[in-house]
């Protein structure tokens, strides 16, 4: 059955009306676990990454607001393109727990740097390499299925896809946090998450749009857009 550890604490995800819960749990551990190997490499910058900004209050009041408006901005772009007469509960829950992850992230920014935070430069890390991640993979989103004229895909896959990185970093970050003695946990978010990734994958099968290549390909341009942005906050990080 799909799962996932943070630490030592495992979540398990129960299906969710799903015509074949075998299968999709099937289909996620194997994407999740080729995924892990593909990013083996970069386990390493990125946890010697975050260990620095850690142990720097003003750092990683700055990380914490980008993580915030990256969660706003992903928050911000279900609402832009979800909007039909046909919106559905899940996707009301998707962009309600998104804000409240913003909302967490930036309660938590606030109380690291000690004073009341914006969107601006000088309050983010590498703001420009954030918001290029995530406007081009959606841009790559959006060409690959413009021939379906699909919002809805669209959607559905950007979430997937950020979700698979989402779920990486934040169990890096966890794992950082709890080695160091930062009294932080991201449990809850993890657990969202998570769910949020089997939902919209479950959505893209039901509505026969889930394909293990094209999903391939698009964790492939994200791989390579990530690897951009952790060498972005390396950098204003050093």
């Amino acid at each position: 059955m799909f799962r996932r550890a943070l630490e030592h604490d495992v979540i398990m995800i129960a299906p969710r009306n799903q015509a074949s819960p075998d299968k999709m749990h099937s289909w996620l551990d194997t994407a999740l676990a080729r995924f892990d190997e593909d990013n083996d490499a970069l386990i390493g910058g990125t946890r010697a990454l975050l260990e620095r900004i850690v142990a720097d209050a003003g750092l990683h009041a700055r990380l914490l607001n980008t993580l915030s408006m990256l969660e706003h901005l992903g928050s911000h772009k279900i609402m832009a393109t979800q909007h039909s007469p046909a919106i559905d509960q899940p996707t009301l829950r998707h962009v309600a727990e998104e804000a409240h992850h913003a909302y967490f992230m930036k309660r938590q920014a606030e109380k690291a740097a000690g004073r009341p935070l914006e969107y601006v430069d000088s309050d983010l890390l590498a703001p420009a390499a954030a918001r290029m991640y995530f406007q081009r993979l959606e841009a790559e989103m959006k060409r690959t299925l413009e021939s379906q004229k699909s919002l809805r895909a669209a959607y559905l896959y950007m979430s997937m896809i950020v979700e698979f990185r989402a779920l990486w970093f934040y169990g890096l970050y966890q794992h950082v946090l709890k080695r160091v003695g930062y009294g932080l946990s991201l449990k809850r978010i993890v657990g969202e998450e998570e769910n949020h990734l089997l939902d919209v994958a479950n959505r893209l099968d039901v509505e026969g749009e889930l394909s293990d290549a094209r999903a391939s390909r698009f964790l492939s341009v994200e791989k390579r857009l990530y690897e951009r942005l952790l060498r972005g906050l390396e950098l204003a990080a050093a």
